[in-house]
């Protein structure tokens, strides 16, 4: 199984499987769980509604869940869990089993070992989550509800996890990035004066960040926004350059060629074509 970090899954295309969402009681269960000795077949995220809990994995680390928190493990580790503060009558947490592979069809996982991956669950995401448990106890369950809920929950995750690891290793360089990644008309030179540091060192950081170069990040970013725009319909090519800064409708066309071999008229007229084709085939 490969791992993919919370904050790579980020920008990344993952597919989920085999949803299942239940609400659990551990009070009249003992308050103890164990899947030691029976690795866990699928991934697994609990949110603990009503208690608290330590899970202890079996390499003996020790992890604390509160209230509120949600936490992941993967399919095939194996773990115990000691609730606290239960009570009769109500959910203490509530459980999504799930698969999870990549768009090669491999089988991947954020981490192996048991981590709070939500803090905080607020109360939008507390209802979306109560309705997916409530889901399951129906007669003819409706899959892509719960598996839009842990769609919702994994990317929940990945944001709070990519802001932290950007807080803290790229700090110096945060109000930067958030630039780039909101397409600003800013310099480099410009961006590295806010952030406080030479451009040198922000195309330094920015490629560790990234792993691109920060010119090229931008444009190839720009460019598959420019593609949505282009099948939208709805603004003129120079309408579209002008939108996401180009400095001329024929600088954001050689650009759009470059990265993406068509020029953008031709794009238009092979997305069209192949929406046709598709139509008519099936």
């Amino acid at each position: 199984m490969k791992t993919v970090p919370f904050q790579e899954l980020y920008n990344s295309e993952f597919f989920i499987s085999e949803a299942l969402a239940k609400g659990q009681n551990w009070y009249t269960r003992n308050n103890f769980y164990s899947c030691m000795g029976k690795p866990k077949p699928s991934h697994t995220l609990l949110w603990f509604k009503n208690c608290r809990a330590k899970i202890t994995d079996s390499n003996g680390e020790v992890l604390i869940a509160e209230k509120n928190q949600v936490a992941f493990m993967s399919k095939g580790i194996e773990y115990t869990v000691e609730f606290f503060d239960t009570a009769p009558n109500q959910d203490d947490s509530i459980v999504f089993h799930f698969q999870l592979k990549n768009m090669d069809n491999e089988e991947i996982t954020p981490t192996f070992s048991p981590q709070i991956c939500i803090k905080n669950v607020d109360t939008t995401m507390a209802y979306l989550i109560e309705s997916a448990a409530e889901e399951f106890n129906k007669n003819i369950v409706c899959i892509p509800i719960i598996t839009s809920v842990i769609y919702q929950m994994l990317g929940l995750a990945c944001q709070r996890q990519r802001k932290r690891v950007i807080s803290h290793k790229f700090k110096y360089i945060q109000e930067g990035i958030e630039l780039m990644e909101n397409n600003s008309d800013k310099t480099l030179n410009e961006i590295a004066q806010i952030c406080g540091v030479s451009e040198g060192y922000f195309r330094k950081l920015f490629r560790e960040y990234s792993g691109e170069n920060p010119i090229e990040f931008r444009q190839k970013h720009r460019i598959e926004k420019a593609k949505q725009l282009l099948l939208l319909d709805t603004h003129s090519i120079g309408e579209i350059a002008e939108k996401l800064n180009f400095s001329d409708i024929y600088h954001f066309s050689k650009t759009f060629k470059k990265i993406t071999g068509l020029s953008p008229q031709n794009y238009i007229k092979q997305s069209t074509m192949a929406s046709i084709c598709s139509t008519f085939w099936s």
